[in-house]
Order: C-alpha cells, then sequence, then structure tokens
C-alpha cells in the first residue's frame, strides 16, 4: 500500500465521519486552525478511551487502507489497549492518541475544541487552551516553536495545569 506524502485531512476526517467516531485534530492541523500555518507531515487524533468507538475507527482507518508504520496491514481490534498508534493510509500518516487525564481527557479537550467542517460534516479541533497543553507536555523543538509564534498571534497563552508537568500524576 503506498499512501500520499503529505496528510490528508478531509480524507481522514471524512473516512471517521463516515463511520460516526469519535475524534478530535490535534497537533499540526490544530495549530494551523489556531492561525499558525505552518507544514505538518501528518494527522494527529485524539481518541476516547471507548471500544464502542474502537469499532469505528478500526472501519474507518479500513476503509483508507491503514497499515502499520512498519507495513504490517492494520486489523481491527488492534487499537484495544494502545495508548498511540501510528499508521500509514490512503489519507497519509495518522497518529492517533488515546486520551489522557484532565485537561487532556478526551471530555475536556471535546468540549474546548473549535467547530470545523470540510465539506463531509463537522468535527472538531483542539481549541488554544488544550493544543498549548498537548505542546508544553510534548515539549518538542517543533513544539516549542509552535508556542511561540502562538504567542506571538495571540498574546499571553492559556495555561492549565498539566499532570506530569506541573504536577504529579
Amino acid at each position: 500500500m503506498r499512501g500520499p506524502t503529505d496528510p490528508d485531512l478531509r480524507a481522514a476526517t471524512a473516512a471517521l465521519l463516515a463511520t460516526d467516531a469519535d475524534f478530535v485534530v490535534i497537533g499540526g492541523f490544530a495549530v494551523i486552525a489556531n492561525d499558525y500555518v505552518r507544514a505538518t507531515e501528518d494527522v494527529d487524533l485524539l481518541i476516547p478511551d471507548d471500544p464502542d468507538n474502537d469499532a469505528r475507527l478500526d472501519r474507518a482507518l479500513l476503509s483508507v487502507g491503514a497499515a502499520w508504520d512498519e507495513g504490517r496491514p492494520f486489523n481491527a481490534g488492534e487499537l484495544t489497549d494502545r495508548d498511540h498508534s501510528r499508521l500509514h493510509s490512503d489519507a497519509g500518516r495518522l497518529d492517533l492518541l488515546r486520551e489522557g487525564t484532565a485537561p487532556l481527557d478526551f471530555a475536556t479537550v471535546s468540549f474546548n475544541a473549535l467547530a470545523a467542517d470540510l465539506g463531509d460534516g463537522p468535527f472538531k479541533v483542539a481549541g488554544l487552551e488544550s493544543l498549548v497543553a498537548f505542546k508544553r507536555l510534548a515539549g518538542r523543538p517543533r513544539d516549542r516553536n509552535d508556542l511561540a509564534e502562538l504567542e506571538l498571534i495571540h498574546g499571553p497563552l492559556p495555561h492549565v495545569d498539566v499532570p506530569g508537568l506541573d504536577r504529579p500524576t
């Protein structure tokens, strides 16, 4: 299976919406939605810890020809008990991150999310508060740069305590 080089947010979200899967777009596309336009290599998604939703995600992933990074085809049921799944697909690279504890739990991120629609139906994209929390937790050079650019655009960024970073887990 050979997927496109560039991530295709519309193809990814259309597949997820077609199966009624719950997800919030995070990562680079959320940075873009929060006004800092930059390149991204994948579609990052926050997913709830929910077996029924995992079954809907399975159908969506199969519909876009998902395969694991090492090239092994994705099979239904393989998301179960995985905190992070990195797949290649016809929609580009997909990174699925299982929800964490508040404020990075699915309910909080979803509640604070922006609304988006690329023509296939509405979906959610991480709002600035959640995005800042994810970026602070990841702490990679690209994340620190995203935070600096977002601060230039928005002024002082919102701050919420993040488990494992600002308080013990």
